[in-house]
């Protein structure tokens, strides 16, 4: 074959050049954006996203990420139902509570799998399991009251075993200053920590583990949004990279507290509490199951558990087909490391 002429070889060589550089462009120009709204304002309860964003795993798997902090004023079910947001993290409450209004959507993780919402009591209150509570003084949060009745009646007991006092909803000074024994609801990573940094040591009893679990933190999507199968393929990715980040966490909470607070996403969080935040929050994170099958695994029973509940205080109408609004799809694809 003749050799090219030299300005016929120049220009097949710029060709190729530009179509190189154009098709590395058209490659940074079609990751795909997702915008996912957190459950709660920055810290570390939401450090997998950020995380992931930080350290360029979102980049690796050819997404966009926009992360949309939680907090006041902030729906995240009307968000994702709106679609202004792609993913939402709620509590299974309001996600089933909006399947009531007639909203279809998918769970395809669950960040907690022992719920962080508690019952805290002074240790010297002597409070250390639901039965001790008789004729002790309980703090019940304004907005918590059926749930304290329905935590009560699970547990063998009644408004009048106990002397209610309601409380305001970020109130600690009463069981500070000993007018309380015991104050529900509660988060398990804060106000325990709060309350012990006055110099008050506290038991931290889970509502979890006396018959409220639920599934706190759980990632949805639009139910039509899911079907498709590209769509799903965008939740993989997301979920490697994010349970990449989780990864790494687990491995070092104290450490990864302090990543956070360094990286400057909130500036009102308090290192002590983060830190002891993130060494507790990793408790409620794992279980049998996720040492089996992997962090982040959605569990049916832990729905069923928070329906029935839902529907006994009247958040919910009915329990929902989980079939239809629970898969672990994503997660079997994923494989999220095992802790």
């Amino acid at each position: 074959m003749p050799a090219l002429p030299i300005s016929r070889a120049f220009r097949n060589v710029l060709t190729v050049g530009i179509t190189l550089a154009g098709l590395s462009a058209g490659t940074a120009l079609a990751a795909t954006p997702v915008t996912v709204v957190l459950g709660y304002i920055p810290d570390v309860e939401d450090f997998g996203a950020y995380y992931a964003k930080q350290m360029g795993y979102f980049t690796d798997e050819g997404l966009d990420v926009t992360i949309v902090p939680g907090g006041n004023g902030i729906d995240q079910v009307q968000m994702v139902s709106s679609g202004q947001a792609t993913i939402g993290i709620a509590n299974p409450e309001q996600i089933l509570a909006a399947i009531d209004k007639g909203v279809a959507f998918k769970v395809f993780a669950s960040e907690f799998q022992t719920s962080p919402i508690a019952m805290t009591c002074r240790k010297d209150s002597g409070v250390a399991k639901p039965a001790d509570l008789k004729g002790k003084r309980l703090g019940i949060k304004q907005n918590a009251q059926l749930y304290a009745e329905l935590f009560l009646k699970k547990n063998g007991l009644a408004l009048s075993d106990i002397i209610p006092t309601t409380i305001g909803g970020s109130d600690i000074s009463l069981i500070i200053a000993g007018k309380i024994d015991c104050m529900i609801t509660t988060f398990a990573f804060n106000e325990p920590a709060l309350i012990e940094q006055a110099g008050v040591p506290v038991n931290v009893l889970r509502v979890g583990d006396y018959g409220l679990n639920s599934a706190v933190d759980s990632y949805f999507v639009q139910a039509d949004w899911y079907k498709d199968p590209t769509h799903q393929d965008i939740l993989v990715k997301y979920l490697k990279a994010e349970t990449k980040a989780w990864d790494a966490f687990f491995k070092d909470p104290a450490g990864m507290a302090k990543w956070f607070l360094d990286g400057g996403f909130n500036d009102g969080l308090n290192l002590e509490q983060q830190t002891f935040q993130a060494t507790t929050q990793v408790k409620y994170m794992s279980d049998a199951l996720t040492a089996e099958k992997g962090i982040f695994w959605v569990n049916p029973k832990t729905w069923q558990e928070t329906a029935e509940n839902s529907v006994a205080t009247g958040a919910a109408k009915a329990v929902p087909k989980f079939d239809d609004l629970l898969t672990t799809d994503i997660l079997e694809k994923v494989q999220p490391p095992k802790h």
